[in-house]
């Protein structure tokens, strides 16, 4: 594990190993760096820098509550890799993650030579998204983390792997716990009040690959249509029996389709 402080004295810890050409992995909400160890293995055998950063107020990444935005989120993660020297990356977000590569591709576009966007989308939260987003924050508050991590977990991910991989759960459940009661709820209202991204879609130059979990009750059904519209270079897939975390669900299927995605380009 490797540490660097960015703007406002935030510590931001990462995996970074590999010499090659670089992926930026950003994960989800309530989750860390190791969301993504089976992609950072794979790529890292195929040849690439793997460098995955936990979020701020995420892992062991520390965070301001009064400046938890996505917008904000997205200016550490651009410091982050300017103070790692990298000027040139493919990008990949999931849910949250997402939104922010979406902020900054649109603050920094020159940074990035491809993206890959998992389990997430462009639009703004609905009322009744907001709705739900304050809800889990009333929960939290009201009846503890336990209570918040232990409902919540199994809904994240498709109902066979419920059934046949119950160590996914066990391990979306572990990561869940490393986050405080103050981050869950910081980052809830941080995704409830990201704005509209939509308009950058169509600004985007860079060849996307957009993947969607078939069993995501999180994400509308609409949502990687749209940036499958919206976005030039993009080609869209479905990752079968995986709900909101498909990289950790399905990893072989994520892996397959970003493996020849990333050789295509």
């Amino acid at each position: 594990m490797a540490q660097l402080t960015v703007s406002n004295g935030k510590t931001i810890s990462y995996h970074d190993s590999g010499t090659g050409k670089t992926i930026l992995f950003l994960h989800s909400f309530g989750h860390n760096k190791n969301l993504w160890y089976p992609q950072l293995t794979h790529f890292l055998e195929q040849g690439y820098r793997v460098i995955a950063p936990d979020m701020p107020g995420h892992g062991e990444s520390s965070f301001d509550p009064a400046r938890h935005t996505v917008d904000g989120i997205a200016d550490s993660y651009i410091e982050f890799l300017e103070k790692l020297g990298v000027t040139k990356t493919v990008i990949a977000g999931i849910s949250i993650g997402g939104y922010i590569t979406l902020k900054m591709m649109a603050k920094r576009p020159d940074l990035f030579t491809a993206m890959v966007m998992i389990c997430t989308k462009a639009e703004a939260d609905t009322d009744e998204i907001k709705a739900r987003r304050r809800a889990q924050i009333d929960n939290i508050r009201n009846n503890g983390l336990q209570s918040f991590v232990e409902t919540t977990a199994p809904k994240r991910v498709a109902p066979r792997i419920v059934a046949e991989r119950p160590w996914v759960v066990d391990w979306i459940k572990m990561m869940n716990y490393t986050v405080t009661t103050d981050a869950n709820a910081a980052t809830l209202e941080a995704m409830a009040l990201k704005q509209d991204d939509t308009p950058t879609l169509a600004k985007i130059t860079v060849p996307a690959l957009i993947l969607s979990g078939s069993h995501d009750i999180f994400i509308p059904a609409e949502s990687p249509h749209n940036l499958k519209n919206g976005i030039k270079k993009s080609e869209h897939h479905v990752i079968q029996d995986a709900g909101h975390v498909a990289s950790l669900e399905n990893p072989t299927e994520v892996n397959r389709y970003m493996e020849s995605f990333l050789k295509s380009i």
